[in-house]
């Protein structure tokens, strides 16, 4: 531009030397040179801060489309380069081993509820159980209480039969001796009726006597052997109560330390089983229904859909190619129309004054002649030299290069005279930013920017 403002200098004053308005003298001659240093310092140099420019490119998200199931491709609908709306099916995988996965856990699902539903019953059944088991020990101590009594009764009847014996017995040996005396009382009277000197009614007095007491002995003799009968009989039922209150009491022991505990230890695992709860439903029903939903997620995984606006290009991918979810291998690239980034790169030093909302133009080498209005969206504060990269090295601070990198500026076209997500991925051409600065300057980065899109028509 300072060339062409120079050689419309040096036409104006070679007129003006040829009408002879001016004498072409050394000044005249050095004028040229004058000019054009006047031109960059007056005009371009605050050009570059009040109306920046710099090379234009056009972005576009290319997405690497990796699947998340792996298995075998069955079908491939599309075709490169045709547009497509989000949701269309890009390839389809093998969806069998997935239907049949979602298949088995929904069998699985079922059974899990059901078995719910017996660990609940199985629970109840568990509390039942010790409930019965304390019920019983109820009864046990009812018949401990029982045991003991039938034992204080047996020992009543047992020292009843002894105090009966030891009266039987001295009844028996009382007896022995009045029978005793009574027969040598007849003896002595026989002897006496023998010798003269007694009578027959003494004698028979003497006989009635002795066999009366006789009798009584004999009598006596079998309470005798029936005391000593219940004795016996009394202290073998003292021992079978005995027997039995300890048996009883052995029950009871037995069911208080060991049975109770035991049926009480499974009647918890039985509730904890049966109430193993999260967000209202059972841990074993919500673990199977996880897997499920798991499931019927690598299912519809297995149709692979557009995840935008776009198209695919450069399809290789053919039916009969299994792929897998590797993160290191793509199976086809998807360009997202949805969104389209137009940069232009600014030199540092001219960043000074641009802000976002300021107008823009562009020019593009696809559309020659035309100059797109623009706004300036936002501003990429980062250059490819200022990135920090995890490494287990320190990083090197170099000065070898001082070359300042460009930063880009993102643009925004006007809707309402170019739809930017029409303009191709890698198409180039050069922008102004209109800052609130050095306006006076702006007039001539629009002569410029034109004579740039005219130039499109010859320039490459």
């Amino acid at each position: 531009m300072i060339i062409f403002l120079t050689l419309l200098y040096v036409g104006a004053l070679a007129l003006a030397v040829k009408i002879g308005l001016i004498r072409l003298n050394l000044f005249w001659k050095l004028s040229p040179l004058l000019w054009m240093l006047l031109l960059f310092i007056a005009l371009f140099l605050p050009m570059q801060w009040g109306a920046p420019s710099g090379t234009a490119n056009v972005f576009r998200y290319v997405v690497e489309i990796v699947p998340n199931v792996s298995g075998e491709v069955i079908d491939v609908p599309v075709e490169p380069l045709k547009p497509l709306k989000q949701g269309d099916i890009l390839f389809q995988i093998d969806p069998e081993p997935f239907q049949a996965r979602v298949d088995q856990l929904k069998a699985q699902l079922e059974a899990t509820i059901q078995n719910v539903e017996q660990l609940r019953a199985s629970a109840d059944a568990a509390e039942a159980t010790v409930r019965k088991t304390e019920d019983d020990i109820e009864i046990k101590k009812e018949q401990v209480k029982g045991a003991a009594a039938a034992v204080v009764i047996a020992e009543a009847s047992r020292q009843t039969s002894e105090s009966n014996l030891s009266k039987a017995t001295s009844l028996v040996t009382d007896l022995r001796v009045q029978v005793d005396a009574a027969k040598r009382e007849l003896d002595r009277q026989e002897q006496l009726l023998q010798d003269g000197a007694g009578s027959k009614s003494d004698v028979d007095a003497a006989q009635v006597a002795y066999t009366s007491l006789l009798s009584q002995w004999h009598s006596a003799q079998a309470d005798l052997r029936s005391a000593e009968q219940a004795v016996t009989a009394a202290i073998a039922a003292l021992d079978a109560e005995k027997a039995n209150a300890s048996t009883v009491d052995l029950e009871l022991k037995q069911l208080v330390n060991a049975e109770l505990p035991r049926v009480q230890a499974i009647a918890r695992e039985a509730k904890l089983a049966a109430e193993s709860m999260i967000d209202g439903e059972h841990t074993t029903v919500a673990d199977v229904r996880a897997q499920l939903a798991a499931a019927q997620y690598d299912l519809d995984q297995s149709t692979v859909r557009a995840p935008s606006e776009g198209q695919v290009a450069y399809l290789t991918l053919r039916p009969g190619q299994r792929v897998a979810n590797l993160p290191m291998r793509s199976w086809m690239a998807f360009i997202d129309t949805e969104k389209t980034e137009i940069a232009v790169a600014i030199n540092q030093y001219a960043l000074r004054n641009v802000r976002p909302g300021q107008a823009a133009e562009v020019t593009f080498k696809l559309k020659p002649g035309e100059v797109f209005p623009a706004t300036v969206d936002r501003i990429n504060y980062m250059a490819p030299s200022g990135q920090l990269q995890p490494s287990g090295q320190i990083t090197a601070t170099s000065a070898a290069d001082p070359t300042a990198e460009p930063l880009g500026v993102v643009l925004a076209l006007d809707g309402s005279v170019m739809d930017q997500s029409l303009l191709a991925g890698g198409a180039k051409g050069s922008a102004a930013i209109y800052t609130d600065n050095m306006k006076a300057t702006h007039v001539i980065r629009r002569v410029m920017l034109r004579m740039d899109a005219w130039l499109n028509y010859i320039i490459p």
